[in-house]
């Protein structure tokens, strides 16, 4: 039986300007790709999406208000709102003077500001967003460092809710719009559940649009995270910057792809960590969604058991032949320079060998 939860009213003849704004690691590629795709059945329901250049988000996040002035003021008769869809606004909106901006901006036009985002759990956030810095060759501790360093740093990433969108609540005005990312609610996808949110009709017939499938922000499991962090770990101990690789975030995951890596996904939590971090964030999660959802956190989040799954490097002869081998493939597709690969291995060799 699905949760259900509080939603605030949407009025589909209001003049309204929505931003969504992600946030990173919530499913907002997607959802912003499938809303470019249904651009002309959205402007049927009167409402005009951004331009597939991310023109008004790139400007709003640059503090350069004057397109988004432009296309408020300019917006044709028979549409009735605006959106906008970006990750990139996530945290940046999320200050005082760009929130009197945005809603002074919208209500000269005529307009009232409305903000969404969609809310996932800390614990599977914190594992996404650790693969994907992980995966792009970014310099992360390790799994448990990362998740302590998370939540004694909010100034880095404040996945506390009620903290992160404390300064919302002094802008009664603006429509907020919190949908959770969870398998408990009667709408999973997140992009039917924001069109439904928003008010949106899905069109008779063929409904709405696929997006166009991506594989950028797939996870490349438990060997091609080890195999990520093994790369950066090495080429930083050369003293090689792995910034100048132009596909270091695309070599090991198509490989990964290729080899079925990526349905053995990477879950760095063991039952005390993933106890840890649910505790830390327990009390403001409820606080959180009593205030917003009407229910317990706990109705939409359910607890569950500690999965992990960690690769920790080949074991038989013959897996660290073939590793080693695949290694061999990814730096050649890197392009990683030839001077520094035999003291790459040498310190490759180092770490299998244990």
């Amino acid at each position: 039986m699905p949760t259900s939860f509080a939603l605030p009213q949407i009025n589909s003849d209001e003049r309204m300007l929505w931003i969504h704004a992600g946030p990173h690691k919530a499913a907002s590629s997607y959802v912003t790709e499938r809303l470019r795709k249904n651009r002309s059945t959205l402007a049927a329901q009167r409402v005009l999406m951004d331009g597939d250049n991310n023109l008004l988000a790139n400007s709003i996040a640059e503090k350069n208000y004057q397109p988004l002035e432009q296309a408020l003021s300019g917006l044709p008769s028979d549409f009735q709102r605006i959106l906008i869809s970006s990750s990139s606004l996530d945290t940046r909106i999320l200050k005082r003077s760009v929130l009197t901006i945005l809603r002074d901006m919208a209500s000269s036009y005529g307009f009232k500001l409305g903000i969404s985002y969609f809310i996932r759990d800390q614990q599977s956030w914190l594992n996404s967003v650790y693969c994907h810095r992980v995966r792009r060759f970014r310099s992360t501790q390790d799994f448990p460092d990362y998740c302590r360093y998370i939540m004694n740093n909010p100034s880095s990433w404040d996945i506390s809710y009620p903290s992160k969108f404390s300064p919302l609540k002094d802008y009664p005005e603006i429509v907020k719009m919190f949908l959770p990312l969870s398998r408990q609610v009667e709408i999973t996808d997140p992009f039917l559940a924001l069109t439904s949110a928003l008010g949106l009709k899905e069109p008779p017939g063929i409904g709405w649009l696929k997006g166009e499938p991506s594989k950028k922000n797939i996870q490349p499991g438990a060997k091609g995270i080890w195999m990520s962090r093994v790369c950066y770990q090495l080429m930083e101990s050369l003293g090689f910057d792995p910034d100048v690789l132009n596909r270091k975030g695309k070599v090991i995951r198509d490989l990964a792809i290729e080899r079925g890596w990526d349905q053995e996904k990477f879950d760095g939590f063991d039952q005390p960590l993933l106890d840890r971090v649910a505790g830390f964030y327990a009390s403001s999660n409820d606080a959180f969604s009593r205030e917003h959802w009407g229910v317990s956190w706990n109705e939409l989040f359910p607890v569950k058991a500690a999965s992990q799954f960690v690769y920790s490097g080949p074991d038989s002869e013959q897996e660290k032949k073939e590793m080693r081998r695949l290694m061999v493939r990814v730096l050649r597709e890197l392009h990683f320079p030839w001077p520094l690969r035999k003291r790459f291995f040498k310190g490759y060799d180092s770490i299998v060998a244990g």
